[in-house]
């Protein structure tokens, strides 16, 4: 948050009247409900506003030199909350831009935080607030002098604030994580899957056999079985016959033959 700050040259005598200047300051904690003797980084960030004047040095500040910046960060710890450190102070440094910062030039603070860490030993509620602010030179990188102190003023100071709540680490876990209930599920049987087996196709070649063993199954209507007579032509018995009856009329016509040569 923005915040009036009364600055003045060097430590300054306290309580003393300074310049007024607008800072913005960021007091952040990673962790905000820690638990008993926890670590717990705060952040303290501290940049001018564009608006407002800025801090300007009162000497030229070389490129060599260290510019540091030191927040300190009150504790104001709740009932049964004490702390191990009760004004811890953040530090950020920097080094000025080449070639330097003139005299009466502007001061750029360092862009980065400073960190702090606090323990809280009890549960509870422990309040943290950014306070005074210290502007710091060191020349050749040696330690810082302080340039200037920005104060709260003691009327309406509406410093940077944050919170921590210190919990049980019980009801820490409680809070912060969930434990899932599981359910025991029967297992799931797997179906088996079978491969069906190739079918063979077998082709088979009938043959159509004759119901009589016999290899001839026609017979001629008379005669011998010979197995082909039937079908080779007139029947033996009619060729003697024939033959017989050749023979005969052979001899019948020599008989005549003889009987004109004798009359002859």
């Amino acid at each position: 948050q923005t915040v009036t700050y009364s600055c003045k040259p060097g430590l300054g005598p306290v309580g003393s009247s300074g310049t007024p200047h607008q800072l913005s300051v960021d007091l952040t904690v990673s962790n905000a409900t820690p638990s008993p003797s926890g670590t717990v980084p705060a952040t303290v960030k501290v940049a001018q506003v564009a608006t407002d004047l800025f801090i300007t040095a009162t000497e030229s500040i070389a490129a060599t030199d260290v510019l540091t910046v030191e927040g300190e960060v009150a504790v104001s710890p709740g009932a049964g909350s004490p702390l191990v450190a009760a004004t811890p102070i953040a530090t950020a440094a920097t080094t000025p831009p080449a070639p330097g910062i003139p005299k009466s030039g502007s001061i750029t603070l360092p862009a980065q935080g400073g960190i702090v860490t606090i323990i809280p030993t009890a549960i509870g509620t422990v309040g943290l607030e950014a306070r005074t602010i210290v502007v710091k030179v060191g020349v050749g990188g040696a330690a810082g002098t302080a340039w200037y102190t920005c104060e709260l003023p003691t009327i309406g100071a509406l410093p940077a604030k944050a919170t921590l709540t210190v919990k049980s680490p019980t009801a820490a876990s409680t809070d912060d994580t969930t434990t899932p209930t599981s359910t025991p599920t029967s297992p799931t049987p797997t179906p088996t899957t079978t491969t069906p087996k190739p079918t063979h196709t077998v082709f088979e070649t009938v043959t159509n056999k004759p119901k009589s063993t016999q290899q001839v199954t026609r017979k001629p209507v008379s005669g011998a079985a010979t197995g082909g007579g039937g079908d080779a032509g007139p029947d033996g018995r009619t060729v003697v016959l024939v033959g017989a009856m050749l023979v005969v009329g052979a001899g019948a016509g020599g008989l005549m033959m003889r009987r004109r040569r004798s009359q002859g």
